[in-house]
């Protein structure tokens, strides 16, 4: 696997105790799981709640740190903290970078057959 600035996958690996099956069921998940959190997301935000803005960003942070993406998970976590202080441009900004590293994190994934 090589190094990529989206994702820590030997620390993903290392964190699921070696398990490289664990690990792409996990993939796997996060591939079928995420596009609906985004979507939720962005529903969340076109609507203007912050509130359940706040926890479908939540719940995505804690779907990327499971599979070592850090930078998606730090993004969300800005995203969540956008919200919970009403800034709702910042947040949209957030969600627009949050699917940007996605498609990338996909691409990169898809390309190293982890997907």
């Amino acid at each position: 696997m090589e190094a990529n600035p989206l994702i820590d996958l030997p620390g993903a690996l290392a964190a699921l105790e070696g398990d490289r099956e664990l690990l792409m069921d996990c993939l796997s998940m996060l591939a079928e799981d995420l596009p609906l959190r985004l979507e939720e997301l962005r529903a969340a935000l076109e609507s203007g709640d912050l509130r359940r803005a706040c926890n479908a960003a939540h719940t995505i942070k804690g779907s990327v740190a499971v599979v070592g993406a850090t930078a998606m998970k730090n993004t969300a976590l800005d995203l969540e903290n956008a919200g919970r202080q009403g800034h709702l441009r910042e947040a949209d900004a957030r969600y627009a970078e949050l699917c940007r590293q996605w498609r990338e994190l996909r691409a990169y994934l898809e390309q190293e057959r982890l997907l």
